[in-house]
């Protein structure tokens, strides 16, 4: 029990430590992505997001736990850069055998795709949803005709995709450090700032709207996520060159926040001119299947016979 001593989170490098565990939950709050598709969003959204980050604390607690167990605590950090990745297969193959790590091994590699599936679907809701608003160009707002799925959304960000990808490949840049972790490690930071822009959100909505939840959904859980979240981007900021593994005062650990500040700053800027020359666009945004301004869609259920609401636009099904 040695390696769960509270006592091990005092020392140098803890900012990295916090910080890299709360970019391993990117993704939890992707449940609200899906929120318009369920029956009872206000049920389903809840218990899909408790379900997911305790299952995710659940799983990540215990198997770093149990590697702690199979290499003592005094060699775990000396065997994972010596093996790094390879580490747990390792590991299992010595407790479990060989057909056990063949197996984790095709589910790490499938597990891989059906995050990259994830992303993607979840990067093209969004696109739909600010093209939906006008937020965004409205052509990315238009679906396609037998599956409702988001088409242009979903076009343009694989052109995004492939383009990293074509980038990387033609500047022959290692893509396991430059492109999966660099970037990745830069995306969720940029998804920490962007829960943490939501958590200011969450008790300044609830002040405007005081009967909507009681006192500790309005204002307890919010305040208290809140001043949490700004002491861990706060640490992940200033430990942001350990997360990437560069040398302090690399280019890198100051260039990525700055970027990442200076694309939330435009955006709010874009907020401030759709106010100003579009305001029937900016009093929807947000709104969702809730704006008046918005056509309904009609999804045919394929199992339950029920029938999904899907807002859109009069035009996206050109």
């Amino acid at each position: 029990m040695a390696a769960l001593s509270p006592g091990n989170l005092i020392g140098p490098g803890v900012g990295a430590i916090l910080a890299l565990a709360v970019l391993g939950f990117v993704g939890f709050e992707s449940a609200v992505v899906f929120s318009e598709e369920s029956k009872d969003p206000r049920r389903t959204v809840p218990t899909a997001t408790y379900i997911a980050v305790g299952g995710t604390a659940l799983l990540y607690a215990f198997g770093s736990w149990a590697m702690t167990v199979a290499t003592g605590p005094d060699q775990i950090v000396a065997r994972s850069r010596a093996e790094g990745p390879d580490l747990v297969f390792h590991l299992a193959q010595g407790h479990l055998g060989s057909t056990a790590v063949a197996v984790g091994q095709v589910l790490f590699a499938t597990s891989i795709v059906a995050a990259m599936i994830s992303f993607h679907n979840t990067t093209a809701r969004y696109m739909f949803a600010l093209g939906r608003e006008r937020v965004l160009p409205a052509a990315l707002a238009r679906i396609t005709r037998r599956g409702n799925a988001p088409r242009n959304a979903s076009l343009v960000q694989s052109g995004i995709g492939l383009a990293v990808i074509v980038t990387y490949a033609a500047g022959g840049w290692d893509p396991m450090t430059r492109l999966f972790f660099w970037c990745g490690t830069s995306g969720g930071l940029g998804v920490l700032i962007l829960i943490t822009a939501t958590a200011i959100a969450v008790p300044i909505f609830f002040t405007r709207h005081p009967n909507a939840e009681n006192t500790w959904r309005s204002v307890t859980a919010p305040v208290t996520a809140l001043l949490a979240l700004l002491v861990v981007l706060y640490l992940a900021i200033g430990n942001f060159g350990t997360l990437l593994g560069v040398p302090p005062g690399h280019p890198l650990a100051w260039a990525i926040p700055t970027t990442l500040l200076a694309v939330g700053a435009s955006g709010f800027g874009w907020g401030l001119i759709l106010r100003a020359t579009q305001p029937a666009v900016y009093a929807a945004i947000g709104l969702g299947a809730k704006a008046p301004h918005i056509g309904t869609g009609r999804i045919p259920a394929r199992r339950t016979g029920v029938h999904h609401h899907i807002p859109t636009w009069p035009e996206n099904r050109r």
